[in-house]
């Protein structure tokens, strides 16, 4: 009876091992990669993205993405989907990032880093973008009060009613609003231009819009005591060749001086790969903290401030106790104010995906930039001229 079930048994194994054969993705899978990347990717609050593959047409959630001003997060799942220098990196990869390998391979390992390092990409570039056409229309704001008071001060003047030296000023005044506004837009446009290609757009996808401005602030900041072992934690490689020293030292008994300052040396690297990573996770959370403070400062304590010299300016105008110009003047500085406020926060968002990358097992090394680099012009609130 055995031997008549056993081809029976055959064909039933057979027939399972075809089925499941034909149910596996051509591609041959990344739901293992995917699985990993849960909460690795900056910028999505730890939701799930969809990560690019030869059988994926990413053209209608592109659409989708496009149609209304991108997010944050919109750009960063755009990144993941469709920025070619990714795609290129993991065809040259081919089948060692999918399924059809270990779940922890050093092309795994490579492909965690190269999404983590992409999207912290995607969200400074759409941080940098978005702040710096903010500034820009804060400095379109200052330079038409400038219009405003030069126009006044021309009329004033051949009236006989200020002297040259104010009309100079006021037309010295101008002349700098409008040329910070050129120097913004360049900066704008630049920004702009950085995040359309780390989006991989091209033609009519580079028409999107963005939001008026950044994100809200925290009302707390993060709170990370164990910050340098959150990130040796969470470095996968440097993980694997510790794991490796280790069992090359347990397995390999010395028979030489040789091999002595081998072990030796094979130690210090891992330790000095420790010692850098630490070093870094330090600097990135103070970073964040200080930018913070910054931010926070200039948007719950100096705006409020101007806001309020400003009204009792009005005031004072009103009951003609000041002139038109120092109102002028002071709405001026209140925009630079504003300004100035745009960047600490740009500056808060960038220290931000510094640190939540280094967090997910991100070198920060791979990152462009840092948490000071600026990519619209920063104001000061005391630069605005007056009479």
């Amino acid at each position: 009876m055995n031997a008549r079930l056993s081809p029976l048994l055959r064909a039933t194994a057979l027939l399972l091992c075809s089925s499941l054969a034909w149910a596996a993705p051509p591609d041959g899978g990344i739901e293992t990669l995917q699985a990993r990347m849960a909460g690795k990717t900056v910028g999505t609050d730890g939701a799930a993205v969809q990560l690019p593959h030869p059988a994926a047409d990413p053209h209608n959630t592109l659409t989708t993405l496009l149609a209304t001003p991108l997010t944050a997060n919109a750009a960063v799942r755009i990144a993941l989907l469709h920025n070619p220098g990714l795609q290129a990196a993991w065809g040259s990869e081919g089948l060692s990032i999918t399924d059809a390998t270990g779940a922890t391979t050093p092309a795994k390992l490579r492909a965690q880093q190269a999404i983590t390092v992409l999207s912290a990409q995607a969200f400074k570039a759409w941080v940098n973008a978005v702040a710096a056409a903010h500034t820009a229309q804060l400095l379109r704001e200052a330079k038409a009060t400038a219009e405003a008071s030069g126009e006044l001060t021309r009329r004033m003047a051949r009236a006989g009613n200020v002297s040259k030296l104010t009309q100079a000023q006021s037309q010295a005044v101008l002349s700098d609003a409008a040329l910070a506004l050129v120097r913004a837009e360049q900066a704008a446009f630049a920004a702009r231009e950085a995040l359309t290609v780390t989006l991989g757009l091209w033609g009519e996808t580079t028409q999107f819009t963005l939001p008026a401005a950044l994100p809200t602030l925290p009302t707390q900041a993060l709170d990370l005591p164990d910050v340098e072992a959150r990130a040796v934690q969470a470095r996968a490689d440097l993980q694997l060749a510790t794991q490796q020293w280790q069992r090359k030292q347990q397995s390999t008994v010395p028979d030489s001086a040789d091999a002595l300052w081998d072990a030796m040396g094979d130690a210090a690297r891992v330790r000095a790969q420790a010692v850098q990573l630490r070093s870094q996770a330090r600097s990135a959370y103070h970073r964040y903290r200080s930018s913070w403070d910054i931010a926070t400062h200039l948007t719950q304590d100096v705006l409020p401030l101007r806001q309020f010299i400003h009204d009792e300016l009005v005031l004072r105008y009103n009951g003609m106790l000041t002139s038109v110009f120092d109102v002028l003047a002071d709405r001026q500085t209140q925009a630079l104010a504003h300004s100035a406020s745009v960047a600490a926060q740009r500056d808060f968002w960038l220290a931000h995906a510094d640190l939540q990358a280094l967090l997910a097992g991100a070198p920060l090394d791979a990152l462009p930039g840092s948490a000071t680099d600026s990519a619209a012009p920063a104001a000061s609130p005391t630069q605005a001229g007056g009479h």
